[in-house]
């Protein structure tokens, strides 16, 4: 693909995509239809998620996850999850948030003077919901597929960095999914996990759809909720 001459317009894009776009041609990712506004969003992230972690360009693209300098789709999109959920946990109030080396969870995160650990999952737009299922069915499926192992990691990282909290992030790049959702939607699939004991050992659920929105599903439990002084999500009537 050749690079779009606007893309030198917004130098943290720049810095950190023009190697994958030099080298694919990927238009599922980068629909030329959207230039500039696209390169403007990513311009925008890359900046949220460096001032929230506090770190340089340089330093976190030296991280295997964070140079997109291949023909990987996926890992392109896994990373971007990684800062998506950066940015939704630094709007959400959590800070000293730091990237976290494998194995193990994504982010340390902390909010109230607690410990936080967090693993991003991203549904990326490689994957596809089982056809014929509904959308909430079909994001059920995929997050019942990779919570075994995100709790995992979140275990893992609990019980070295001693975090009172933990749970996953999910960052969703489908688009059709993140727009006909709604909250109670997402409270649904959150029950249905909770019911069939997935949700065992974790505190909540954070979801992040592809317009930027966060949606954080608590467990039934007072305490969490107030010592990350979250509100519990509202469904409509």
């Amino acid at each position: 693909m050749t690079i779009p001459t606007v893309l030198q317009h917004y130098p943290l894009a720049s810095y950190f995509l023009s190697g994958y776009l030099a080298r694919n041609d990927d238009p599922t990712n980068f629909p030329p239809a959207e230039f500039p506004d696209l390169f403007q969003r990513y311009e925008n992230l890359f900046k949220a998620a460096l001032d929230a972690l506090g770190i340089s360009q340089e330093r976190i693209r030296r991280l295997s996850e964070f140079n997109f300098d291949s023909d990987d789709a996926n890992n392109l999109e896994a990373g971007i999850g990684v800062l998506r959920a950066v940015e939704a946990l630094n709007l959400l109030g959590f800070r000293c948030i730091k990237l976290l080396s494998p194995p193990g969870a994504d982010i340390y995160c902390e909010k109230n003077g607690q410990k936080v650990c967090c693993e991003a999952k991203t549904i990326t737009k490689q994957s596809v919901g089982r056809r014929g299922f509904f959308l909430a069915d079909q994001l059920f499926e995929k997050i019942a597929e990779t919570l075994p192992k995100a709790r995992k990691q979140l275990e893992s990282t609990a019980r070295r960095l001693q975090c009172e909290v933990k749970f996953p992030v999910y960052v969703m790049n489908w688009l059709e999914h993140s727009i006909v959702l709604d909250q109670e939607n997402y409270q649904q699939i959150v029950s249905k996990l909770e019911s069939s004991g997935q949700l065992l050992g974790l505190d909540r659920i954070l979801f992040v759809t592809k317009m930027g929105e966060r949606r954080f599903h608590l467990q039934d439990s007072p305490d969490i909720a107030a010592m990350l002084d979250i509100p519990r999500p509202t469904t409509s009537q």
